[in-house]
């Protein structure tokens, strides 16, 4: 059976179905003995892969931009560790993680990801088994349940659409997003969709506009300055993106420029809908316990290796901001909708997802 023929993580499509983004080959897979890692920054013009050999190739692909999203990383992140069990006790195995814990600090799913992972290694190893096969194990598990979670979030937020409706996204809004627009389709109705480009990797210009033709779907590409101005005109019906981090007072946490298409919306009295398919982060009250990204600020000053601005001045790039819940109509996870304020609740509704690791 080759890849393509194989039924998707969440159960329910063949990965033939599904845009390449959401197949296991389109996020990370362990591939006999190395973490092969489809490369973002190519697409949507080449579809290339870096295979992964050691714990420090997975943690510069993460550092890198190789691949992104927070759920998406964080299944990378759990076979990258994999592949430091095959030799190491659990000394090693904690530098191992320790070391790709360092590579993208806002996110809290990779934290919890080697949480887990580390704790099946411990176990393997005081029960005299596989270290490797109980993080194997452990990440395939993970990432099943965050692809039936996704395509429950999918379907949910595919619900809150009107046939027809536009929708403005900024940066790549992850599997919810790419299963929302799976079941649109499956259900006849039409969404189209405009991306922000989203500087300075394009992640809305190269991977939300490509996940959305894949589905089936229009998509138009703007600049990041664009949205505010196509809200006012009647042209955008309801803003969505993911979230890195939801706290538990319904602050979102998501890739920069977030927060300014959260007032536009707001201004124009139009929906802003976030898909975080797992709920709110427990360990996170409030905004004052997000740590915000510093990129290297030469990614600002240079586009696709040409620098762009003068050598004399330096980039700012902090990498997400934060949205005050009052900003937020919704946010949409495996669960239901929740207002932001609400979203505490999550941890009381009944679980889609009784194994679910993240």
């Amino acid at each position: 059976m080759t890849s393509i023929d194989r039924q998707g993580l969440e159960g329910v499509f063949a990965e033939s179905e599904l845009p390449l983004l959401i197949r296991r080959q389109g996020m990370a897979d362990w591939c006999d003995g190395i973490v092969r890692i489809l490369d973002r920054r190519a697409l949507p013009h080449e579809e290339r892969y870096v295979d992964c050999k050691s714990v420090e190739d997975v943690a510069r692909c993460i550092e890198d931009m190789v691949i992104q999203g927070a759920f998406s990383l964080s299944v990378a992140s759990g076979y990258g560790l994999a592949l430091a069990a095959g030799d190491q006790d659990l000394t090693g195995l904690q530098q191992a993680s320790e070391r790709l814990l360092k590579t993208r600090p806002t996110g809290l799913a990779l934290n919890r990801m080697q949480a887990a992972c580390m704790a099946a290694a411990e176990l393997a190893l005081q029960a005299g088994s596989s270290p490797r096969d109980a993080i194997l194990a452990t990440v395939d598990q993970a990432a099943a349940a965050l692809a039936r979670q996704g395509y429950q979030t999918g379907r949910t937020a595919c619900e809150l659409l009107e046939d027809g409706a536009t929708i403005l996204t900024h940066c790549f809004p992850d599997r919810s997003y790419a299963y929302m627009l799976v079941e649109a389709r499956r259900t006849g109705k039409t969404i189209n969709v405009i991306a922000s480009e989203t500087r300075p990797y394009l992640q809305g210009a190269r991977l939300t506009s490509f996940c959305a033709v894949q589905a089936g779907f229009d998509a138009k590409v703007i600049t990041d300055g664009m949205g505010g101005s196509l809200m006012r005109q009647g042209q955008i019906n309801a803003f969505i993106t993911a979230a890195d981090r939801v706290c538990m007072d319904g602050t979102v946490c998501n890739k920069v420029g977030t927060y300014q298409y959260a007032l536009a919306a707001n201004a124009n009295a139009l929906p802003y809908y976030v898909l975080r398919q797992s709920g709110p982060d427990l360990e996170s009250a409030d905004e004052a316990a997000v740590e915000v990204e510093f990129r290297d600020g030469e990614e600002i000053v240079n586009i696709a290796g040409v620098r762009s601005a003068p050598a004399e001045v330096s980039g700012l790039y902090p990498a997400f901001d934060c949205t005050p819940p009052e900003l937020v109509t919704r946010i949409v996870t495996d669960r239901g909708a929740f207002r932001a304020p609400e979203i505490a609740s999550y941890v009381d509704a009944e679980p889609f997802v009784r194994d679910a690791v993240l």
